[in-house]
């Protein structure tokens, strides 16, 4: 009988104690997995937005010559798509009025660069949002969250 009542606590157990274990684990993984991630892009980081601007000029060759004179910020936001569980690096850049539009007086407008880390790797595919800056995209878009950093010591 008591063999009985171990073969239904013992599998109980091990279950409730993936349920407790399973959300630490996995923040452990995801924070190392984030610090070599921002790693990552910090050494990649020019390289990154020469790739950025060449494939944005690419798919809109107009939008490529606009951005090739952007101010690009160093602050990097990090955040998380919410669907598709990816690291985001989102950097915010200035840049003026087209010369093709007749605006009558400049003004600098601004936009978010978006960089996806997948499969171990950092991607450059022109992705932006324009007239909206990082800590604005992740306060108001309910897709996108942002990534705590731990602090070490």
């Amino acid at each position: 009988m008591s063999q009985f009542i171990w073969m239904g606590i013992l599998p109980a157990c091990l279950i409730a104690f993936v349920l407790i274990v399973r959300r630490p684990a996995r923040q452990f993984a995801e924070e190392i997995h984030l610090d070599h991630a921002r790693e990552l892009f910090r050494q990649q980081r020019e390289w990154l937005e020469a790739r950025f601007l060449t494939a944005l000029g690419k798919a809109d060759p107009i939008e490529g010559i606009r951005w090739e004179e952007a101010q690009w910020h160093n602050e990097i936001l990090w955040a998380r798509d919410r669907q598709t569980r990816r690291l985001l690096a989102m950097i915010a850049v200035h840049f003026n009025a087209s010369p093709f539009e007749d605006t009558g007086e400049p003004f600098t407008r601004h936009a978010t660069a978006l960089f996806e880390f997948r499969k171990g790797r950092w991607f450059a595919e022109g992705k932006r949002l324009d007239e909206v800056q990082p800590n604005e995209l992740v306060g108001r878009n309910q897709r996108f969250e942002a990534v705590v950093l731990n602090r070490r010591g």
